[in-house]
């Protein structure tokens, strides 16, 4: 019999100590061999210290590395924690979200199933920031056309509701250091476009929601993730359905982070925050030219709604 794959887990940290013991102590004990890869980038919290300790804590045998580098970027970070790794199959846990119960089995056992899969995801669970979940959206399975569906739309959370084979990642490479926020969505359509994914639609993460990741960046997204989407036009241009998608993903993007800019935009202007306002209207500009317009019309169609007689 061949032996058992060994699963690798990445971890990048920035100043997230005081979430990285939920998330390394989510891990768990799976039934298949393990080893832990947490990157320190650069923190200047507590956040080397917190890896250090919990490898320390570690029972002989066990495989837990800590790496300590100058910042580069939550990519970056990535990239060297798989280059250090060795695992066939690799989970990447942001230090701020948890492992569902379980979850490094449930993947596991979705990758043996289905050896043509180059990578398998489930679902996650919003959480807040002291970890309480939280209601969240339904997330519709996806059996067929799985490189036209996130075309349309990322519908692949957060990187840890992914267990990627090595092999893939290996021929076509892994995170683009060049993007921040949307490097993870680069990635799958990279390797969907080619190859098959499996979704097994299970509960594998838990995602946080807190200060850190719900500011404005509405800019910076808009601006990546159609970078992103345009860098899949010569993949899609005569293929009318993959077109479709692609032109439906567009408009999905624009509206969701250019709706987003454009309350960031009046926020800064309320308040007087003007090099701010002028800076994100170009981008709004850049990205979304009938942002500003589309959304003034809204808002004055909405304005005549409530004033209008009962």
């Amino acid at each position: 019999m061949a032996a058992t794959p060994l699963i690798s887990v990445v971890i990048p940290c920035h100043n997230h100590a005081r979430f990285l013991h939920e998330a390394l102590d989510s891990i768990g004990t799976p039934s298949r061999p393990l080893e832990i890869v947490v990157v320190d980038d650069g923190s200047t919290d507590d956040s080397a210290e917190v890896a250090d300790g919990y490898a320390r804590r570690q029972p002989p045998g066990a495989s837990v590395r800590v790496i300590h580098q100058a910042k580069a970027g939550v990519a970056a970070a990535r990239n060297r924690g798989f280059r250090e790794s060795r695992g066939q199959f690799v989970v990447f846990l942001d230090s701020d979200d948890r492992l569902a119960p379980n979850a490094l089995d449930v993947g596991a056992r979705a990758l043996d199933d289905h050896p043509e899969a180059v990578f398998a995801y489930g679902r996650c669970q919003m959480m807040a920031g002291d970890g309480t979940l939280l209601p969240t959206p339904q997330q519709p399975r996806i059996e067929r056309h799985a490189y036209q569906e996130l075309l349309r739309n990322n519908c692949i959370w957060t990187p840890a509701n992914v267990m990627f084979r090595r092999g893939p990642l290996e021929r076509y490479g892994v995170f683009d250091p060049a993007l921040s926020g949307s490097a993870d969505y680069e990635l799958y359509l990279r390797l969907a476009r080619n190859h098959p994914i499996h979704d097994h639609g299970q509960l594998v993460a838990h995602y946080r929601r807190h200060g850190s990741n719900i500011r404005s960046h509405a800019a910076r997204m808009l601006r990546e993730t159609l970078t992103v989407l345009r860098s899949q036009r010569p993949y899609v241009d005569g293929d009318a359905e993959a077109m479709a998608a692609y032109r439906e993903g567009w408009r999905n993007w624009q509206e969701l982070y250019g709706s987003r800019l454009v309350n960031e935009i009046r926020d800064h202007v309320h308040v007087g925050e003007w090099a701010l306002a002028l800076q994100k209207a170009i981008v709004l500009w850049l990205f979304y030219p009938r942002g500003l317009a589309h959304h003034a019309r809204q808002r004055l169609r909405r304005a005549r709604a409530l004033g209008a007689p009962g």
